[in-house]
Protein backbone atom coordinates (compact mmCIF):
# COMPACT_ATOMS: atom_id res chain seq x y z
CA UNK A 1 0.00 0.00 0.00
CA UNK A 2 1.44 3.71 -1.20
CA UNK A 3 2.55 5.94 2.04
CA UNK A 4 -0.04 8.43 0.17
CA UNK A 5 -3.07 6.54 1.98
CA UNK A 6 -2.28 7.49 5.11
CA UNK A 7 -4.64 10.32 4.05
CA UNK A 8 -7.52 7.88 3.73
CA UNK A 9 -9.44 7.28 6.49
CA UNK A 10 -9.06 4.44 8.49
CA UNK A 11 -6.49 3.52 6.64
CA UNK A 12 -3.41 1.03 8.49
CA UNK A 13 -0.83 0.62 6.98
CA UNK A 14 3.21 0.25 7.52
CA UNK A 15 5.41 2.77 6.15
CA UNK A 16 8.29 1.05 5.15
CA UNK A 17 9.75 1.49 1.80
CA UNK A 18 9.22 0.65 -2.16
CA UNK A 19 11.37 -0.31 -5.43
CA UNK A 20 15.08 -1.05 -5.68
CA UNK A 21 18.11 0.85 -5.64
CA UNK A 22 17.01 4.46 -5.80
CA UNK A 23 18.92 7.62 -5.83
CA UNK A 24 18.00 11.06 -4.62
CA UNK A 25 16.09 13.40 -7.68
CA UNK A 26 18.34 15.39 -9.12
CA UNK A 27 17.10 18.48 -7.30
CA UNK A 28 16.94 17.62 -3.90
CA UNK A 29 15.55 20.96 -3.01
CA UNK A 30 12.28 20.35 -5.20
CA UNK A 31 9.60 18.11 -3.28
CA UNK A 32 7.59 17.03 -6.25
CA UNK A 33 4.73 18.27 -4.17
CA UNK A 34 3.31 21.38 -3.43
CA UNK A 35 3.30 21.22 0.29
CA UNK A 36 6.86 22.56 1.16
CA UNK A 37 6.67 25.50 -0.72
CA UNK A 38 3.36 26.45 -0.11
CA UNK A 39 4.19 26.07 3.51
CA UNK A 40 5.37 29.39 4.49
CA UNK A 41 3.17 31.19 1.86
CA UNK A 42 -0.51 30.19 2.46
CA UNK A 43 -1.76 32.81 5.56
CA UNK A 44 -5.61 32.30 4.71
CA UNK A 45 -7.41 32.87 7.88
CA UNK A 46 -9.78 29.64 8.49
CA UNK A 47 -11.16 27.52 11.28
CA UNK A 48 -9.92 23.79 11.69
CA UNK A 49 -8.78 21.43 14.18
CA UNK A 50 -5.29 19.17 14.16
CA UNK A 51 -4.79 15.95 16.09
CA UNK A 52 -1.98 13.43 16.10
CA UNK A 53 -0.86 10.37 18.55
CA UNK A 54 3.02 9.89 17.86
CA UNK A 55 4.43 6.60 19.58
CA UNK A 56 8.24 6.07 18.70
CA UNK A 57 10.18 3.26 19.75
CA UNK A 58 13.83 2.59 19.47
CA UNK A 59 14.89 -0.72 21.15
CA UNK A 60 18.61 -0.24 20.91
CA UNK A 61 20.05 3.51 21.52
CA UNK A 62 22.50 5.46 19.44
CA UNK A 63 26.46 5.63 21.27
CA UNK A 64 26.75 8.88 20.18
CA UNK A 65 23.15 11.09 21.00
CA UNK A 66 21.19 8.00 23.10
CA UNK A 67 17.59 8.95 22.95
CA UNK A 68 14.61 7.58 25.33
CA UNK A 69 13.37 4.16 23.89
CA UNK A 70 10.22 4.90 23.80
CA UNK A 71 8.45 8.54 23.32
CA UNK A 72 4.98 9.42 22.97
CA UNK A 73 3.14 12.93 21.99
CA UNK A 74 -0.07 14.19 21.65
CA UNK A 75 -1.64 17.36 20.41
CA UNK A 76 -5.60 17.71 19.54
CA UNK A 77 -5.70 21.56 18.11
CA UNK A 78 -8.66 23.53 17.31
CA UNK A 79 -8.15 26.87 15.51
CA UNK A 80 -9.77 29.51 14.55
CA UNK A 81 -8.60 32.78 12.08
CA UNK A 82 -4.97 31.64 11.07
CA UNK A 83 -3.72 29.35 8.87
CA UNK A 84 -3.34 25.67 9.18
CA UNK A 85 0.42 26.16 7.96
CA UNK A 86 0.48 28.82 11.42
CA UNK A 87 -1.13 25.96 13.09
CA UNK A 88 1.20 23.69 12.42
CA UNK A 89 4.21 25.26 12.87
CA UNK A 90 2.89 26.34 16.15
CA UNK A 91 2.19 23.06 17.75
CA UNK A 92 4.91 21.01 15.92
CA UNK A 93 2.95 18.94 13.75
CA UNK A 94 4.13 19.09 10.47
CA UNK A 95 2.56 16.75 7.31
CA UNK A 96 4.54 13.63 7.23
CA UNK A 97 7.37 13.05 5.36
CA UNK A 98 5.66 10.56 3.01
CA UNK A 99 3.27 13.44 1.74
CA UNK A 100 6.23 15.82 1.28
CA UNK A 101 8.65 13.70 -0.32
CA UNK A 102 8.42 11.09 -3.33
CA UNK A 103 10.17 7.73 -3.11
CA UNK A 104 13.98 7.97 -3.82
CA UNK A 105 13.68 12.02 -3.17
CA UNK A 106 16.27 13.53 -0.83
CA UNK A 107 16.21 16.90 1.17
CA UNK A 108 17.07 18.48 4.31
CA UNK A 109 15.41 18.15 6.87
CA UNK A 110 14.72 21.76 8.26
CA UNK A 111 12.79 22.75 4.73
CA UNK A 112 9.98 19.29 6.20
CA UNK A 113 9.64 21.92 8.44
CA UNK A 114 6.41 24.71 8.35
CA UNK A 115 7.46 28.36 8.75
CA UNK A 116 5.33 30.24 11.48
CA UNK A 117 4.27 33.48 9.61
CA UNK A 118 3.06 36.00 11.03
CA UNK A 119 -1.05 36.04 10.97
CA UNK A 120 -2.97 38.95 9.57
CA UNK A 121 -3.61 41.59 12.48
CA UNK A 122 -6.82 41.79 11.37
CA UNK A 123 -10.04 39.60 13.23
CA UNK A 124 -9.99 37.00 15.96
CA UNK A 125 -7.49 34.55 16.82
CA UNK A 126 -7.76 31.74 18.55
CA UNK A 127 -5.19 28.29 18.91
CA UNK A 128 -6.43 25.73 21.81
CA UNK A 129 -4.49 22.73 22.35
CA UNK A 130 -7.44 20.79 23.55
CA UNK A 131 -8.01 18.15 27.16
CA UNK A 132 -8.89 15.08 25.62
CA UNK A 133 -9.60 13.53 28.48
CA UNK A 134 -6.59 10.36 30.08
CA UNK A 135 -4.57 9.26 27.01
CA UNK A 136 -4.09 5.32 27.60
CA UNK A 137 -1.14 3.30 25.52
CA UNK A 138 -1.55 -0.54 26.11
CA UNK A 139 1.75 -1.74 25.21
CA UNK A 140 1.81 -5.78 26.08
CA UNK A 141 0.65 -6.19 29.58
CA UNK A 142 1.81 -2.88 30.32
CA UNK A 143 -0.89 0.62 30.47
CA UNK A 144 0.75 3.67 29.88
CA UNK A 145 -1.34 7.31 30.88
CA UNK A 146 0.53 9.99 29.37
CA UNK A 147 0.76 12.73 31.81
CA UNK A 148 -0.35 16.74 30.62
CA UNK A 149 1.84 19.46 30.07
CA UNK A 150 0.65 23.30 29.86
CA UNK A 151 1.77 25.42 26.70
CA UNK A 152 3.68 28.20 27.90
CA UNK A 153 1.06 30.94 27.31
CA UNK A 154 3.35 32.90 24.99
CA UNK A 155 0.25 34.48 22.83
CA UNK A 156 -2.55 35.92 24.60
CA UNK A 157 -4.61 33.53 22.14
CA UNK A 158 -2.54 30.42 22.29
CA UNK A 159 -3.32 27.59 25.04
CA UNK A 160 -3.87 24.53 26.53
CA UNK A 161 -2.28 21.35 26.94
CA UNK A 162 -0.50 18.68 25.30
CA UNK A 163 0.81 15.04 25.91
CA UNK A 164 3.80 13.71 26.61
CA UNK A 165 5.89 10.82 28.04
CA UNK A 166 9.22 9.30 27.63
CA UNK A 167 10.77 5.99 29.27
CA UNK A 168 13.91 4.65 28.69
CA UNK A 169 13.06 0.68 28.48
CA UNK A 170 10.10 -0.54 26.65
CA UNK A 171 7.58 -3.07 27.94
CA UNK A 172 8.21 -6.49 26.12
CA UNK A 173 5.90 -6.60 23.32
CA UNK A 174 3.69 -9.78 22.34
CA UNK A 175 4.70 -10.41 18.83
CA UNK A 176 2.04 -11.30 15.94
CA UNK A 177 3.04 -14.46 13.30
CA UNK A 178 3.80 -12.05 11.10
CA UNK A 179 6.58 -10.30 13.08
CA UNK A 180 4.41 -7.19 14.10
CA UNK A 181 3.36 -6.14 18.11
CA UNK A 182 -0.08 -5.02 18.55
CA UNK A 183 -0.81 -1.73 20.44
CA UNK A 184 -3.96 -0.04 22.00
CA UNK A 185 -4.04 3.74 21.83
CA UNK A 186 -7.63 5.03 23.77
CA UNK A 187 -8.88 8.42 24.55
CA UNK A 188 -11.57 9.17 27.18
CA UNK A 189 -12.63 12.25 24.72
CA UNK A 190 -12.91 15.97 25.54
CA UNK A 191 -15.27 17.29 28.94
CA UNK A 192 -17.40 19.13 26.37
CA UNK A 193 -17.77 16.49 23.23
CA UNK A 194 -16.45 18.03 21.39
CA UNK A 195 -13.70 15.47 20.73
CA UNK A 196 -15.03 12.24 21.06
CA UNK A 197 -13.66 8.81 22.41
CA UNK A 198 -11.97 6.43 20.27
CA UNK A 199 -9.91 3.39 21.17
CA UNK A 200 -7.64 2.54 17.57
CA UNK A 201 -5.61 -0.73 17.35
CA UNK A 202 -1.89 0.17 15.84
CA UNK A 203 1.37 -2.25 15.02
CA UNK A 204 4.65 -1.56 15.87
CA UNK A 205 6.03 -2.47 12.17
CA UNK A 206 8.83 -5.33 12.58
CA UNK A 207 12.42 -3.98 14.04
CA UNK A 208 15.46 -3.65 11.78
CA UNK A 209 19.12 -3.84 12.00
CA UNK A 210 21.42 -0.97 10.22
CA UNK A 211 24.25 -2.41 9.26
CA UNK A 212 26.60 -0.59 6.54
CA UNK A 213 27.24 2.46 5.47
CA UNK A 214 29.32 2.72 1.92
CA UNK A 215 30.86 5.42 -0.22
CA UNK A 216 32.01 4.43 -3.60
CA UNK A 217 31.54 5.50 -7.26
CA UNK A 218 29.88 8.99 -5.80
CA UNK A 219 27.31 6.94 -4.45
CA UNK A 220 26.29 6.53 -0.71
CA UNK A 221 25.01 2.94 0.01
CA UNK A 222 22.99 1.95 2.97
CA UNK A 223 22.25 -1.67 4.26
CA UNK A 224 19.94 -3.09 6.90
CA UNK A 225 17.89 -5.91 7.72
CA UNK A 226 15.44 -7.43 7.21
CA UNK A 227 14.04 -5.76 4.22
CA UNK A 228 10.01 -4.31 4.46
CA UNK A 229 7.11 -6.33 3.61
CA UNK A 230 5.66 -5.57 0.18
CA UNK A 231 6.43 -2.55 -1.87
CA UNK A 232 7.13 -0.50 0.98
CA UNK A 233 8.68 2.85 2.52
CA UNK A 234 11.18 3.83 5.17
CA UNK A 235 12.53 6.97 6.09
CA UNK A 236 15.93 7.66 6.52
CA UNK A 237 17.55 10.97 8.39
CA UNK A 238 21.03 10.77 7.76
CA UNK A 239 23.65 13.23 9.76
CA UNK A 240 27.99 13.53 8.94
CA UNK A 241 30.19 13.43 11.88
CA UNK A 242 33.74 14.42 12.11
CA UNK A 243 36.39 13.46 15.46
CA UNK A 244 36.73 16.83 16.89
CA UNK A 245 39.14 17.54 19.86
CA UNK A 246 39.74 15.47 22.11
CA UNK A 247 37.84 12.39 20.15
CA UNK A 248 34.49 14.16 20.77
CA UNK A 249 32.45 13.44 17.56
CA UNK A 250 31.19 17.09 15.94
CA UNK A 251 28.55 17.37 13.24
CA UNK A 252 29.33 18.48 10.08
CA UNK A 253 26.57 19.71 7.49
CA UNK A 254 23.03 19.37 7.57
CA UNK A 255 20.65 16.56 8.89
CA UNK A 256 19.25 15.16 5.43
CA UNK A 257 15.62 13.41 4.96
CA UNK A 258 15.01 10.72 2.53
CA UNK A 259 12.31 8.37 1.56
CA UNK A 260 13.17 5.67 0.41
CA UNK A 261 12.06 2.08 -0.55
CA UNK A 262 11.73 -0.76 1.84
CA UNK A 263 14.11 -3.29 0.14
CA UNK A 264 17.43 -3.60 2.58
CA UNK A 265 19.46 -1.29 0.47
CA UNK A 266 19.52 2.64 -0.77
CA UNK A 267 21.78 3.91 -3.13
CA UNK A 268 21.92 7.49 -3.07
CA UNK A 269 23.52 9.86 -5.51
CA UNK A 270 26.10 11.62 -3.32
CA UNK A 271 25.97 15.00 -5.29
CA UNK A 272 22.59 15.54 -4.72
CA UNK A 273 23.11 15.03 -0.46
CA UNK A 274 25.66 17.59 -0.90
CA UNK A 275 23.36 19.52 -2.56
CA UNK A 276 20.77 19.21 0.72
CA UNK A 277 23.54 20.01 2.88
CA UNK A 278 25.17 16.25 3.95
CA UNK A 279 28.69 16.29 4.95
CA UNK A 280 29.48 13.92 2.75
CA UNK A 281 33.18 13.97 3.27
CA UNK A 282 32.76 13.08 7.06
CA UNK A 283 33.60 9.69 8.41
CA UNK A 284 30.89 8.75 10.42
CA UNK A 285 27.30 8.71 9.21
CA UNK A 286 24.87 8.69 12.10
CA UNK A 287 21.81 6.64 9.97
CA UNK A 288 18.23 6.73 11.62
CA UNK A 289 15.72 4.29 9.75
CA UNK A 290 12.14 4.67 10.59
CA UNK A 291 9.08 2.50 9.83
CA UNK A 292 5.35 3.32 10.54
CA UNK A 293 2.25 1.79 11.20
CA UNK A 294 -0.88 4.62 10.90
CA UNK A 295 -4.17 4.93 11.21
CA UNK A 296 -6.86 7.59 10.45
CA UNK A 297 -9.65 8.10 13.28
CA UNK A 298 -12.77 10.12 13.36
CA UNK A 299 -13.35 11.71 16.38
CA UNK A 300 -16.79 13.04 16.35
CA UNK A 301 -17.16 16.81 15.55
CA UNK A 302 -13.25 17.35 15.92
CA UNK A 303 -12.76 15.62 12.97
CA UNK A 304 -9.59 13.19 11.95
CA UNK A 305 -6.92 12.27 14.89
CA UNK A 306 -3.91 10.19 12.93
CA UNK A 307 -1.90 7.94 15.06
CA UNK A 308 1.31 6.94 14.39
CA UNK A 309 3.30 4.40 15.23
CA UNK A 310 7.07 4.40 14.31
CA UNK A 311 9.89 1.84 15.01
CA UNK A 312 12.89 3.92 14.45
CA UNK A 313 16.77 2.24 14.24
CA UNK A 314 19.71 4.66 14.89
CA UNK A 315 23.58 3.81 14.62
CA UNK A 316 26.49 5.71 13.60
CA UNK A 317 28.11 3.65 11.48
CA UNK A 318 31.50 3.97 9.69
CA UNK A 319 32.15 5.64 6.32
CA UNK A 320 33.95 2.32 4.55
Amino acid sequence: MSPASASCTLAVFGLVMVGALLGCTEDPTETGRSSIAEVSASDDAVNGHLGRVHLVLQPRPDEIEPEPQLQIHARFVEYHGVSEDFVRARTNLPLPVWDQLVVGQCIASEKLLPIATAPRASGQRELSLVDAGDLRILLGSRELVAPLALVPDILPWLSGVEYAHVDDRIPRLAVEPDGTSPILVSVDGSPDGGLEAFSASVAVPVPLVLDTATVANDRLTIDWRPPGHNPQTIVLRLQAFTPGEDGVREPTGEEVTCLVSDTGRADLALGPLAGAGLGAEAELLRVSASRFDTLRINAGSFGNVDVFVELRAQKTLPLL
